[in-house]
C-alpha cells in the first residue's frame, strides 16, 4: 500500500534555528527513502525536538513508525494530525494512512471509513480508491467466513442434539426391554409358586 510523505523544499530566507529542523527532516527523509526507517524517525524526533508543532515532522514520524510496523502508535499519530492541518491535500493523505495502518490492525471497518474520508477530499485519488475496494472485499470475505462458521456451529449443535435424543430413545427402548423381563420373570414367578394341587389322602 502506497504511504504519503510529507516533503520539505530548501527556503533562502530562513533563519538558523528553521534551517535547522527542516534539515533534521531532509535527512530524516534521505533515512525513509533508505528504509531506513528507526535512524528515520530519530531524525523527526530530532526536527520537533527543534519546533514541537513542526507538521510535516510529525507526519513522517508517524510514517516512520507505521514502517516499523507498530500499527497502533502510527494509527493514534495519523488520527491526531488529522485535526492539526486545515489542506484538505493533508487531511486526505493523512485518512489515506490512517487507513493503510488500521487495515495492519485488522480493524477493517475503521479503515473503510478511513478511505472514504480520503476519497471525500480528493475524490481522483485511485490508490485510495483501491484501498477502499481491497478492504471492502476483505469484510465480505471475513463476513462470509464467518456465516460459514457459525452455520457450522448450528449444524454441529443440531447433531449434537439429535445424538442426545437418539440417545435417549435408546435409554428408553432398554429401559422397555428390561421392564418385559422383568415383567415376564414375575409371570413365570407365579407359575412356579401355584405348582400342581396335591390330592388329598383318602381316609381308609
Amino acid at each position: 500500500m502506497r504511504i504519503f510523505l510529507a516533503l520539505t523544499f530548501c527556503l533562502l530566507t530562513i533563519d538558523g534555528f528553521s534551517q535547522n529542523k527542516r534539515s533534521l527532516l531532509r535527512e530524516g527523509n534521505q533515512l525513509f527513502n533508505d528504509s531506513s526507517y528507526n535512524q528515520a524517525e530519530i531524525k523527526y524526533r530530532k526536527s520537533l525536538e527543534k519546533d514541537q508543532d513542526y507538521f510535516n515532522a510529525s507526519f513522517n514520524l508517524a510514517d516512520a513508525i507505521y514502517k516499523q510496523e507498530r500499527y497502533q502508535e502510527s494509527s493514534s499519530m495519523f488520527q491526531a494530525l488529522i485535526n492539526n492541518t486545515e489542506k484538505k491535500s493533508e487531511k486526505s493523505e493523512l485518512y489515506h494512512n490512517l487507513g493503510n495502518s488500521l487495515m495492519n490492525e485488522q480493524k477493517i471497518d475503521n479503515a473503510i471509513n478511513a478511505y472514504k474520508h480520503a476519497l471525500r477530499l480528493n475524490p481522483k485519488d485511485d490508490d485510495t480508491r483501491f484501498n477502499l475496494a481491497l478492504a471492502k472485499k476483505i469484510k465480505k470475505q471475513q463476513e462470509e467466513q464467518q456465516n460459514q462458521e457459525e452455520q457450522q456451529n448450528q449444524e454441529e449443535q443440531q447433531n449434537q442434539e439429535k445424538e442426545k435424543m437418539s440417545k435417549k430413545d435408546a435409554e428408553k427402548m432398554l429401559e422397555a426391554i428390561e421392564q418385559k423381563e422383568r415383567d415376564l420373570q414375575e409371570k413365570l414367578q407365579k407359575k412356579k409358586s401355584k405348582g400342581k394341587k396335591v390330592k388329598s389322602l383318602k381316609d381308609w
